[in-house]
C-alpha cells in the first residue's frame, strides 16, 4: 500500500515534467521513508493522547530517534512490521511511563547495563547499509557525544524533580540497548534471505 502512494507520487511529479524516469527508485524509496515516518509520528500522537501520556513519550522519542540515527539496530524487513512494531512499542512505553511515577531500582540498574551495551556495541549496522571503518567511526563519536548529553539530562531533571523527564529518556535508553543486541544477533547469524 505505501510503496503504491510512494509509485502513485513519483508518477504524477513526472507526468508534470518535475522528475526524470531515470530517478523512480531513489524517489520511490524516500517517498517510502517520508509516508512511514508521517505514519509512524501520527501513530505516536494518537497513540500518546489515547494513553495520556503524550508528553512522556515526545521525551522518549526526543531521546531515541537521535540516538538510534547513529548507534543502529535491528531493522526489520517489511514496512508495516515497522509500523505495527512501533506502535506496540509506544503503547508499552506510554502505559510503563503513564503508570510508573518515578523511576525505579530495576529502571536504574537496566539503565546502568543499557549504557553499557550501547557503548560497547554501537554502531550496528544493517545488510542495507554496511558501515565502513570512518562512518564507524563518525557515528560512534557522535553517538557518545548525544548519549553524554542525554545521560546530564537525565541526571539533572532527576535531582531537580522532573523525574518523568530522566524516566523517559532512561527507558529510550534501555529499548535502544534491546535494538542494538537484535540487530548485532540478527547480523551473526540470520543469513541474507
Amino acid at each position: 500500500m505505501i510503496e503504491k502512494v510512494a509509485k502513485q507520487l513519483f508518477d504524477t511529479q513526472c507526468r508534470c515534467g518535475m522528475l526524470d524516469e531515470k530517478e523512480r527508485n531513489l524517489y520511490e524509496y524516500a517517498y517510502n521513508l517520508l509516508i512511514c515516518r508521517v505514519i509512524v509520528y501520527l501513530l505516536i500522537v494518537v497513540l500518546g493522547i489515547w494513553l495520556g501520556s503524550l508528553k512522556e513519550i515526545i521525551v522518549f522519542l526526543l531521546a531515541f530517534i537521535p540516538l538510534r540515527q547513529y548507534a543502529g539496530g535491528i531493522h526489520l524487513e517489511k514496512t508495516e512490521k515497522c509500523i505495527v512494531v512501533s506502535g506496540v512499542l509506544v503503547c508499552v512505553v506510554g502505559i510503563y511511563l503513564r503508570e510508573v511515577s518515578v523511576p525505579t531500582f530495576a529502571t536504574f540498574l537496566l539503565w546502568i547495563v543499557a549504557m553499557g551495551c550501547i557503548f560497547s556495541l554501537s554502531p550496528v549496522g544493517c545488510r542495507n547499509k554496511k558501515l565502513d571503518l570512518i562512518e564507524r567511526m563518525v557515528y560512534k563519536k557522535r553517538l557518545r557525544i548525544l548519549l553524554w548529553i542525554e545521560c546530564l539530562i537525565i541526571c539533572l531533571t532527576f535531582m531537580i524533580g522532573y523525574s518523568w523527564v530522566s524516566k523517559g529518556m532512561m527507558l529510550a535508553h534501555i529499548i535502544l540497548s534491546i535494538s542494538l543486541i537484535l540487530g548485532y544477533f540478527k547480523e551473526i547469524f540470520l543469513p541474507k534471505s
